[in-house]
């Protein structure tokens, strides 16, 4: 039997990419998921039901001592502690690879203090692409920084480490950051404009958590994409809920669905009680790649979801005060 493969997310994102790679990877692989990624507790237990993985944990970082080591001793200690307090044990010959997207992470220089080697991926797509480097270009100012790189004695993070097998890039050939030797390629974006129906309906069981409903051709469905104005100290409730409504009543012909922001704690199921209002901490790709159906129109407002938004036919910006003006449903007017 192969070994493993093992995951460690602290994203929405991050674990949607982990869950689609242990798909294609023929399932039962393990997924490591801090405790501070937005509803972890709920995303561990849809996860642990996946055949894509075989094992699924939780773990709450904050006991991680956080001492950086001067040498191996300290490392011995650090690890040891961090077993002691975060629950988890990870075992050098267990795993195939270890995959991190986050290695400046208490995980990760847990990785780092367990001597144990990881891929290190791209938090984003094409983030190794990217022109502005200037955490690796003041890390590697450091006048201590070849030979911490040499013996392992304290942390380096994004790919510098010793214990790094090999960094991701979403094009190896373009990245001049990292030698070609210490370089793999795998394309994320690839990965989702590719996806099957049996993976799409994967990552649905894992991120919609409502009953989608059947879309003909004529249902022409609208998504509403809020954020949270009251959050933001520019509207109280009453007058978001009443903007958002007027909102909905002028766009929405045909099924409406809701996905919040993150930090958008509005009641979206009492304020549209016949939408589907979707878990806002879902990633935007779900929505993006991953659904059995397009909608006719996403409508946000003051907001910059929709910049790399492709799941609608229409996509419609509306300033804060283009909103206001809109005119409430008859049934709410005073």
């Amino acid at each position: 039997m192969p070994k493993p493969e093992l995951y460690i997310c602290h994203t929405p994102y991050q674990a949607l990419i982990a869950l689609l790679r242990a798909v294609r990877g023929g399932g039962g692989h393990s997924l490591v998921l801090a405790a501070t990624l937005p509803g972890a507790a709920a995303l561990a237990t849809r996860l642990t039901i996946s055949p894509a993985f075989a094992e699924v944990y939780l773990v709450d970082e904050g006991g991680y001592p956080g001492i950086a080591p001067a040498g191996l001793l300290q490392h011995l200690q650090n690890r040891r502690a961090f077993e002691r307090l975060c629950g988890l044990k990870l075992a050098s010959s267990k795993y195939a690879r270890i995959y991190i997207s986050n290695d400046w992470s208490p995980l990760g220089r847990y990785l780092q203090d367990k001597h144990l080697f990881y891929t290190l991926c791209e938090d984003t797509v094409g983030g190794t692409l990217d022109p502005d480097q200037h955490l690796l270009d003041e890390q590697r100012a450091a006048p201590d920084f070849a030979e911490r790189q040499r013996t392992g004695k304290g942390y380096l993070y994004w790919g510098d480490s010793r214990w790094v097998a090999a960094v991701e890039s979403e094009d190896a050939a373009r990245c001049t950051i990292f030698p070609p030797e210490k370089l793999t390629e795998f394309s994320k974006a690839a990965l989702l404009q590719s996806l099957t129906d049996a993976e799409k309906a994967a990552v649905r069981e894992v991120f919609i958590t409502q009953n989608l409903p059947a879309m003909g051709d004529a249902a022409d469905p609208t998504l509403l994409l809020p954020r949270s104005f009251v959050e933001d100290g520019l509207l109280t409730q009453p007058q978001q809920d009443a903007m958002f409504r007027a909102v909905a009543a002028h766009y929405a012909d045909g099924p409406l669905f809701i996905k919040a922001h993150p930090r958008d704690t509005t009641d979206y199921h009492a304020l549209f009680p016949q939408a589907v209002v979707l878990d806002r901490f879902m990633p935007s790709e779900v929505l993006n790649f991953c659904l059995p159906f397009r909608f006719r129109r996403a409508v946000a407002v003051q907001s910059w979801v929709l910049r790399s938004f492709t799941a609608a036919e229409e996509n419609v910006f509306l300033t804060l005060e283009e909103a206001q003006a809109l005119p409430l449903p008859a049934t709410t007017q005073p």
